[in-house]
């Protein structure tokens, strides 16, 4: 047995609050990194849960270990994600009533 296989088999499983905040890291690194790629497109939805629900994982990983200011940052983009899917269902339905009304 090497000495590398020792100290990784000595290493303490992650818990689910771990794997979540990892699983939520993921989500923000591959939606910002699709973004500045030009791979995602920062005006739809897609962007906007992705960044939720990375957000969503990495506040359940803080009830483990909680931080504060860490919290704070995950409500917010929680919040305004939220409200940025709201506004833009409001803008597409009130795009959509508009042309059917001149089409009339």
């Amino acid at each position: 047995m090497s000495v590398v296989s020792i100290w990784i088999t000595s290493l303490p499983a992650p818990s689910l609050f771990q794997a979540a905040g990892v699983a939520g890291f993921i989500l923000y690194f591959l939606g910002f990194a699709g973004l500045q790629l030009g791979f995602v497109d920062g005006n739809k939805s897609g962007y906007s849960l992705c960044s939720i629900l990375a957000a969503v994982l990495v506040l359940i990983s803080l009830t483990e270990h909680f931080n504060l200011a860490s919290a704070m940052i995950q409500i917010s983009w929680i919040l305004l994600g939220t409200t940025g899917l709201v506004c833009r269902r409001i803008r597409t339905r009130k795009t959509v009533l508009d042309r059917a009304r001149s089409d009339r």
